[in-house]
């Protein structure tokens, strides 16, 4: 079973970065995986989009066991071949998690056209259906059911009368927090803190509302809470705070660099004003002699007398 969850960023080279450092096996569609950032780039750069959103990104998640990551990341290719056949795209595949999992990252452009890509609700739904098809045709299972939330009666009714239920509460709770936090643990304390209780056993996670008795288990709420959900939010939101740090980084670089340079610019300038002064007065110090050597001719030629 194969789950897919997309994301963007408007910088490339970053997201590739992070992928790239955990990665257990790579490879690359119209692009050599191991120079795909200067690559993206360049392709970016000749049809001057270089701006905006720079990449697409995908977490293709399979269930434990049914594959190993030299196959995980063959599919991870097949899947950029069916969704982005005319766009460089690299493939990375992690094992540091329960399931093995691909970071797939898209380049904006289209080599052919030009044209940036486009992850609109369309191709979110073709990216869905190719990968299930994918998983068929090599044998693993398929989640039929994959809502992201689910409803029981009760709360259908409880919405179509303007009201929110308990479990409303806490799918924003668990949203909230799992878009803050980047593991289990400091997510589990987040929740705890505002009275929700939270347990896992094996990959099923369960919660404790305060306004209820019962727990209730994560595919109750919908795969947005399960386990691979949650994960997938973790790593999204540890690559945000990589970027933020990577661009905070940058920035007092940069702040650094302006610095000096204003520095060099003023030795510079307070020189050119010292060679300027130097040379202004040894012309008057020149002038100031010859006058005197004019002085002194005339004097010798009137005998010393002055006229």
């Amino acid at each position: 079973m194969a789950t897919t969850k997309l994301g963007n960023t408007k910088q490339a080279s970053r997201a590739i970065n992070y992928a790239e450092k955990r990665a257990v096996e790579k490879s690359g569609l119209n692009c050599d995986v191991n120079y795909a950032k200067s690559s993206f780039k360049a392709t970016r750069e000749l049809y001057g989009k270089n701006d905006g959103v720079q990449a697409h990104t995908i977490i293709q998640s399979f269930k434990p066991g049914e594959v190993d990551e030299e196959k995980c990341n063959a599919l991870g290719l097949e899947l950029a071949q069916k969704i982005a056949p005319n766009h460089q795209v690299t493939v990375y595949t992690h094992d540091d998690k329960e399931h093995i999992h691909n970071h797939i990252v898209i380049n904006s452009v289209n080599l052919e056209t030009g044209k940036k890509y486009q992850s609109n609700n369309k191709q979110r739904d073709l990216i869905k259906q190719k990968n299930d098809e994918i998983c068929r045709s090599h044998g693993l299972s398929v989640p039929e059911k994959n809502a992201e939330m689910r409803y029981t009666q009760a709360e259908h009714g409880l919405i179509k009368n303007g009201k929110k239920s308990w479990k409303d509460e806490l799918r924003e709770e668990i949203e909230r927090s799992s878009s803050q936090n980047i593991d289990f643990e400091s997510f589990q304390d987040d929740l705890g803190s505002l009275g929700i209780k939270t347990k896992k056993r094996g990959a099923t996670v369960s919660y404790l509302h305060p306004e209820s008795e019962k727990w209730v288990r994560a595919k109750k709420l919908g795969s947005r809470y399960e386990l691979r959900g949650l994960e997938n939010e973790f790593e999204k939101t540890n690559l945000r705070r990589r970027e933020r740090a990577d661009q905070s980084e940058w920035k007092q670089f940069e702040s650094v660099v302006d610095v000096e340079r204003r520095n060099q610019r003023d030795k510079e300038t307070k020189h050119t004003v010292e060679r300027e002064n130097d040379t202004t007065r040894e012309t008057a110090r020149e002038q100031k002699s010859e006058d005197r050597r004019s002085v002194r001719k005339t004097r010798a030629r009137d005998n010393g007398m002055e006229l």
